[in-house]
């Protein structure tokens, strides 16, 4: 609040009670949402990335966002909140037909940790840069001054001294990193877990992880204290689930 422009150009509300947000994910998203869509969904009229107004089922100002946390074709439907029942009613029955069933929190953990996406409070908070988060495309430091510029601009100068990296872990009879344990190279700390978990897609224990730079190679191989025992991990390439983006494009 203390950065907002005194000439009252932004202003701040709390739309908490105002808006809820469903998201509609996998490969038959895009034939559940079409037939109770007000829009065009097919990818050359609402491609990814892309955000639209919609009215879905007879929820109006429905806000879709071609985005989602799981790597897969969908949407986020961001609506309001007066409306949150009927359209879950209106989804889950056009998606009856489809297969299509409701997931939780640690499903979509999972995903995410397959994507490699970087999570706000695990991976994005005030402890590491952008730069450090792999955020480099988001950055634009020719666009004038912002908040945290300067910063951003001597760590550029001086590189990173750590970087955020996937790793492969190995399970320890059915135990997995579930994050925030300790990563060592050769006996020395050079990191930590960030968040971590068990990647169905994939088979194996994921974690993504923010390390000493000189230890965030792909191939490198570290260790992880899982349950006060350290067990291998190897650095491997981001996203290893579709790692070219195409499923969320189709």
């Amino acid at each position: 609040m203390r950065l907002l422009p005194e000439d009252g150009g932004v202003r701040v509300r709390n739309a908490t009670m105002e808006r809820g947000c469903l998201a509609v994910v996998g490969p038959k998203a895009r034939q559940i949402l079409a037939p109770i869509s007000s829009v065009d969904l097919s990818s050359e009229r609402f491609p990814w990335l892309a955000a639209q107004t919609a009215v879905v089922g007879l929820a109006p100002d429905v806000r879709m966002l071609r985005i989602n946390f799981e790597g897969e074709l969908g949407w986020e439907l961001y609506h309001p909140i007066a409306f949150q029942q009927h359209l879950l009613d209106s989804i889950l029955t056009a998606g009856r037909e489809h297969g299509m069933r409701l997931v939780g929190y640690r499903a979509i953990e999972s995903l995410r940790l397959e994507k490699s996406y970087p999570s706000v409070w695990h991976e994005l908070n005030g402890e590491y840069s952008a730069w450090e988060c792999g955020l480099d495309r988001f950055i634009a430091l020719e666009k004038g001054d912002f908040v945290g510029r300067e910063a951003l601009l001597r760590q550029k100068r001086t590189g990173v001294a750590r970087c955020l990296v996937t790793l492969q872990v190995e399970a320890l009879e059915g135990r997995e990193a579930l994050g925030n344990e300790a990563v060592y190279r050769d006996g020395t700390l050079v990191g930590r877990v960030t968040s971590a978990g068990h990647a169905h897609f994939l088979g194996f224990n994921v974690a993504l992880a923010m390390v000493a730079s000189d230890a965030a190679h792909p191939g490198t191989q570290l260790e992880v204290t899982v349950f006060n025992e350290k067990v291998p991990a190897l650095v491997i390439p981001n996203s290893p689930y579709d790692p070219t983006g195409e499923r969320g494009r189709m």
